[in-house]
């Protein structure tokens, strides 16, 4: 895999932590953002492979951030996950309309966040099996 940054935009330092160590062990590089204007300023100085997005946050929620890197040339292909407590069928629907590749909701799983980034990462790769996480996780506890 040859980017493999991946930018979390979460306001809660606990989550964004877990996230940070989790993704960390799968052998992914990992940015942080406490909200959308981080997140943008980040996406102008450094190109990632995958987005995971909060959409409750402060200055610039999940919604607006996912808008603007859907209309913005150069960030509109990075695959977004939304990951959040908004759990209402239509919150989901909407996720999707603003750009979510994939939706979890909160509280989550290691096993639901490895599969959907294992889903957008393979629907948005050029060569196939660029990306296998399964043997990362065979022997970790979900």
């Amino acid at each position: 895999m040859k980017n493999k940054k991946v930018l979390i935009v979460e306001d809660d330092e606990v989550i964004r932590k877990v996230l940070k160590v989790t993704l960390g062990k799968w052998g992914f590089q990992v940015e942080e953002g406490e909200d959308g204007l981080q997140a943008l300023h980040k996406l102008e100085n450094e190109p990632f492979r995958l987005i995971i997005c909060d959409i409750m946050m402060p200055n610039m929620n999940g919604w607006e951030l996912m808008k603007r890197v859907r209309q913005n040339p150069d960030t509109q292909d990075i695959p977004i996950i939304a990951l959040t407590a908004k759990n209402k069928d239509a919150d989901m629907f909407k996720g999707f309309e603003m750009g979510a590749n994939y939706y979890i909701t909160k509280p989550f799983t290691k096993a639901q966040l490895r599969y959907g980034i294992q889903l957008v990462l393979d629907q948005h790769t050029e060569e196939a099996n660029e990306i296998d996480l399964s043997t990362q996780f065979e022997n970790e506890n979900q």
